[in-house]
């Protein structure tokens, strides 16, 4: 092996880029960026260039499997036979950069990728983001039209070929594992990080003159959208109760989407304290951290429903910037914090327990600077991206030493 910078290619097959998965987006690129400072030069593969396929490109297979039955019939048949479509263009992008390790985010029936790298003897890494098969049926079978057993089948196959496989969270490595039968310690845990970004007062004054958010106002903040897993309904019951009791609490909400949105603005709209909620609408994640830094307390008030396997990046991101975080005792996330120390924890069940827990930080304010800095802390010591990259290139390296020494045994 050269001294030089080891080569990657990065297979992600998320059709937009910066659209529903923003989350996953963050992860790749932010992992990915900082892992080049590990001696490694990295060359990313998004489908349609890392933008949405257009609506010329969507129409005619969309609306010929429009008719529920035709998606039964060739839903599954067409994503199989993408691969084939998929494996000209990645062929050609893996000669162009003669890479020492590809890397492939898991995906629904993208299995053209491992082929590649048994053809052309190139070690893979595997990055399981989620639990993908459980996400997909769960969430994206009303119509039953993934088959899945050939959806086992091909998540199995990319596991089982694979030379490595990271997941974001234990719970995506346990499910992995029991569901196919393989070792947990096969499996390496690469959490979601988060970089530290500026917090400047007079930054933060401008933006609440612009926002409408007297100086004094207290700021309890949510990023992200308006979906169930989000806890929208307690986040409204929450809202009621306490902008009813305390007139100098504000509620600043950024992001936009999800199936409740438009009915969660409409219920503000009818209520006494309207004014007193400012919905920021969609910020690019660049500039995320300029709303957070005008949080007071920061929310994320998830669902105990269902298998919980995220490593959500806005939890990461609030505590980062040193704010006091009160969310759910799920998954990943009760690894992460320590509930009075570097967040708060409520009960999901009862919506009583969120607003008592809110309001105790609402009431104290030493208590928010001192769980504030230590969740700062927590990031800054353990998960910054700089961190996650370094155990990202430690598996890397081993996977291309192990590759070397195979390669030199058999000649």
């Amino acid at each position: 092996m050269s001294n030089s910078k080891k080569k990657i290619c990065y297979f992600n097959h998320m059709e937009d880029l910066f659209g529903s998965s923003i989350g996953s987006t963050i992860k790749a690129v932010e992992l990915l960026k900082h892992l080049e400072k590990h001696d490694f030069e990295v060359f990313y593969y998004w489908r349609f260039g890392g933008q949405a396929s257009s609506p010329q490109q969507q129409r005619g297979w969309r609306k010929a499997l429009k008719h529920p039955l035709l998606r039964r019939l060739f839903f599954t048949p067409k994503y199989m036979l993408l691969n084939l479509k998929e494996m000209v263009a990645e062929y050609r992008f893996i000669r162009r950069y003669q890479p020492d390790l590809l890397i492939l985010r898991l995906d629904l029936y993208r299995f053209s990728v491992v082929l590649l790298a048994k053809l052309l003897g190139i070690p893979l890494v595997l990055e399981a983001d989620s639990a993908m098969s459980y996400e997909w049926l769960t969430f994206n079978n009303k119509d039953r039209n993934i088959w899945p057993q050939w959806l086992y089948f091909f998540e199995k196959f990319c596991l089982k070929n694979a030379r490595a496989v990271f997941a974001q969270s234990l719970e995506t490595r346990q499910y992995l594992s029991k569901t196919h039968g393989f070792h947990t310690d096969d499996i390496m845990v690469i959490t979601n990080g988060a970089r530290i970004l500026p917090n400047e007062p007079s930054q933060n004054s401008r933006k609440r003159k612009e926002l409408g958010i007297p100086e004094n106002g207290l700021v309890c903040g949510f990023l992200g959208s308006l979906h169930f897993w989000h806890g929208t309904d307690l986040l409204y019951q929450l809202m009621d109760r306490l902008l009813r009791k305390n007139h100098r609490v504000w509620f600043l909400i950024v992001g936009t989407g999800g199936p409740y949105a438009e009915q969660f603005k409409q219920h503000c709209a009818q209520s006494e304290w309207y004014n007193r909620v400012v919905f920021a609408g969609y910020v690019e994640h660049g500039r995320a951290y300029e709303y957070i830094n005008l949080f007071d307390i920061a929310l994320a008030p998830y669902s105990s429903q269902g298998l919980f396997y995220y490593s959500p990046v806005k939890i990461f991101e609030y505590m980062a910037q040193g704010k006091p975080v009160i969310t759910t005792r799920v998954g990943q996330i009760a690894r992460l914090v320590q509930p009075g120390e570097n967040g708060v924890f409520f009960d999901p069940e009862k919506p009583e327990d969120l607003f008592e827990k809110t309001s105790s930080l609402v009431n104290n304010s030493k208590l928010r600077v001192h769980v504030g800095r230590n969740a700062r802390n927590t990031i800054l010591e353990n998960h910054t991206w700089d961190h996650k990259a370094a155990q990202l290139a430690q598996l890397c390296n081993k996977v291309i030493k192990r590759s070397y020494i195979s390669n030199d045994s058999i000649r």
